[in-house]
């Protein structure tokens, strides 16, 4: 806890130190950036077929991508998906929940300091309720 406080205290010291007013950022743009918040919509999806000597599977995978603008040097992308591996001569199934979130900082016009995270959870691992 004590960790996180001293990181979040050294990124808000950080930001005004460059100029940048956390009071400033909202969803529909920051007050004088004229495009404002903006989304851009991407989307992937992928599927492939193996077979071989130990039977044959197939595996699919979808991920989307939202993209905007929280401040003219700020901006952020949040992922998220979902992938199937099938195992056509056993049956099996397993399911993956993909996730992630980048936000990207560009105090100048040479630079970039970036923060990321992305993740993979077992669909297993989810309660949807006994059906």
């Amino acid at each position: 806890m004590k960790k996180g406080l001293l990181v979040l205290l050294i990124a808000v010291v950080g930001a005004l130190a460059y100029g940048l007013e956390p009071s400033g950022f909202n969803l529909v743009g920051y007050p004088d950036y004229a495009s404002g918040f903006n989304p851009e919509f991407n989307s992937r999806a992928v599927f492939s077929v193996s077979s071989g000597a130990y039977g044959s599977y197939g595996e699919g995978t979808y991920l989307g991508s939202m993209s905007f603008s929280l401040h003219p040097d700020v901006d952020a992308t949040v992922e998220m998906g979902y992938s199937r591996l099938m195992m056509f001569s056993s049956g099996e199934e397993m399911g993956r929940i993909l996730g992630g979130v980048q936000l990207n900082w560009r105090p100048s016009e040479n630079s970039v300091f970036s923060v990321t995270y992305r993740g993979v959870l077992p669909e297993s691992n989810l309660n949807f309720g006994e059906y």
